[in-house]
């Protein structure tokens, strides 16, 4: 076996951080600011599109089916590329990743807008535009989510989170209406101008931005290896998987706005674009006016309480939608389900940017916006082939009980109260190299702890095995096991194997704060002045290739 080359982790002091600060504090960084503003227009342009793209689908006789495929377009490459977009958001530049997104994007708008001049905007060459537009997104989007940390200070970082949130909804609320105006007196193509033009200031307030890179003493993660890694930790981490869940479930039932309001606002009388338009605008005005209230009902009620709440009211605003009648009763339930959108969503973004650690937050990221997306996508085809064989109003209502279900069923999962300073990376110093030479991409690496407990701290040191497994496999493991001597009962060994040696560097790299703690409340229990020993094994494969070795 070799000797350990696992070098002692120190903790770096820090104070602590408040998890909140103004709402409007990051507004005062200039880089978030400028981004914001630019970020604005071009979610104006976004909303204005929509409303032309789902106005001209649903113009041209389309069935509930084809409507709803709209949202589905705009959303399945969201769901299927995200988690490899999230694994270049975490091993390279954002600010590069983001650019390249936003210039698909734009290509996509810009050829929407050249088929819409040219009169060609049949459903399938519309969709297929759309469908490119959501790819440059599936690019910018985890880059974008994991990199407003690095736009403010982390106390700012919730803050940040629902004010970009309020630029969407803000935006949300103006741009349909803009959209409904400018479709009433000019045509389609003229929209789709606009919103290619929207992405020209986003595009420069993204290269003008000048980020520090952080160093990195490893080569970045492969696509399947980062994705093996964000897998494993999310396998592991009681948050990623909580917001995937419920995140997924909120988005499949919510989802039925937006794919069944163009039939909504069509089957009223005298149904217009502008109708349309005046309703999402109205979710948007509520999503606003709700992000104002969203930090004094955390403080209250807690995060985890407060997206339960807001999924029992959305709800009843999803039943006062179907069955309501009047416009005095759905515009205000659009209100309200604006805010419980706008609530839902902050809750669980700030929840993963705050307690998942910086070398996978952009993977943590995708994952959940791939979930809440699927939601979003399966729900939409759903509702839609429900409203085909029921009604719209039928499949809303459906929609409602769902939701609540899910709600009542998810009432008691709770995120975890973690300080986001106990997830920074610990420092450490750097480990030195083996003796032996082999291969470091090639062999599992076995790394085999050995602690003496004494027979009274053995219950707390089982105790905490279960802690420790997950914190060995979030980081990198691929298998773990706790044995305890057959000759001598007080000698436990922690084994784990890794999937190669780098691999096994990334693990000792991805240490936090708050697994260095727990790693100390483990030593704590063992016997002697002497730490636990360590012994590093490498399978034979890795050693078995003469002058190619590394």
């Amino acid at each position: 076996m070799l000797q350990s080359t696992t070098p002692e982790v120190d903790v770096a002091p820090r104070p602590a951080e408040p998890r909140e600060s103004g709402v409007l504090a990051p507004l005062t960084v200039p880089v978030f600011r400028q981004i914001w503003a630019a970020n604005l227009v071009g979610n104006l342009g976004t909303w204005a599109q929509s409303v032309a793209v789902a106005w001209v689908i649903t113009a041209s006789n389309a069935g509930p089916i084809m409507v709803a495929m709209v949202q589905v377009a705009s959303t399945a490459p969201l769901v299927l590329l995200s988690i490899a977009t999230g694994v270049l958001a975490d091993n390279y530049d954002k600010r590069k990743i983001m650019l390249v997104g936003q210039v698909v994007e734009m290509a996509g708008a810009l050829f929407l807008t050249g088929l819409a001049f040219l009169g060609i905007l049949d459903p399938t060459w519309l969709l297929l535009a759309v469908l490119w537009i959501s790819l440059g997104s599936a690019i910018t989007v985890p880059a974008w989510q994991s990199a407003v940390g690095e736009q403010v200070p982390r106390p700012m970082v919730s803050s940040a989170v629902l004010l970009n949130g309020v630029n969407f909804n803000a935006a949300r609320a103006i741009g349909p209406a803009l959209g409904g105006l400018m479709l009433s007196v000019l045509a389609p193509s003229w929209v789709f101008l606009l919103n290619t033009l929207s992405y020209i200031g986003l595009i420069a307030a993204l290269w003008h931005w000048r980020r520090d890179v952080p160093e990195r003493h490893l080569p970045p993660e492969g696509i399947r290896e980062g994705v093996v890694a964000a897998i494993r930790f999310t396998w592991n981490s009681t948050v990623t998987r909580l917001a995937m869940w419920r995140s997924f479930l909120f988005g499949f039932t919510a989802s039925v706005i937006w794919a069944l309001l163009p039939l909504v606002a069509r089957d009223r009388p005298g149904g217009t674009a502008a109708l349309y338009g005046y309703m999402l605008g109205m979710i948007g005005v509520g999503a606003i006016l709700g992000s104002m209230a969203v930090p004094m009902l955390r403080r209250r009620m807690g995060s985890s309480r407060l997206i339960s709440v807001a999924a029992f009211t959305m709800a009843m605003m999803l039943a006062l939608l179907a069955y309501g009648g009047s416009l005095a009763v759905m515009f205000p339930a659009l209100l309200v389900a604006g805010a419980c959108w706008i609530a839902a969503l902050t809750e669980y973004n700030a929840n993963v940017q705050l307690l998942v650690p910086d070398w996978v937050k952009g993977r943590a990221l995708a994952l959940y916006q791939t979930s809440l997306y699927a939601g979003l996508a399966i729900g939409s085809f759903l509702w839609g082939h429900l409203a085909a064989t029921m009604s719209v109003s039928g499949a809303i209502f459906a929609a409602a009980i769902v939701m609540a279900a899910g709600a009542f069923l998810a009432y008691h999962a709770q995120f975890p109260q973690i300080d986001a300073g106990e997830l920074a990376q610990a420092r450490r110093g750097k480990p030195s190299s083996p003796e032996l030479a082999f291969n470091h991409e090639q062999g599992d690496v076995e790394m085999s702890i050995e602690y003496v407990i004494p027979a009274e701290n053995a219950a707390e040191f089982v105790a905490l095995a279960d802690s420790l497994r997950h914190l060995r496999l979030r980081n990198g493991g691929r298998y773990w096991g706790l044995f305890r001597d057959l000759r001598d009962e007080e000698i436990w060994r922690e084994v784990l194997l890794v999937e190669n040696w780098i691999q096994h560097l990334r693990m000792l790299d991805r240490m936090t704060i708050a697994d260095k703690a727990l790693i100390d409340q483990v030593r704590v229990l063992h016997k002697g002045p002497e730490l636990p020993h360590v012994t590093l094994g490498v399978t034979y494969q890795a050693i078995t290739y003469g002058d190619d070795l590394t």
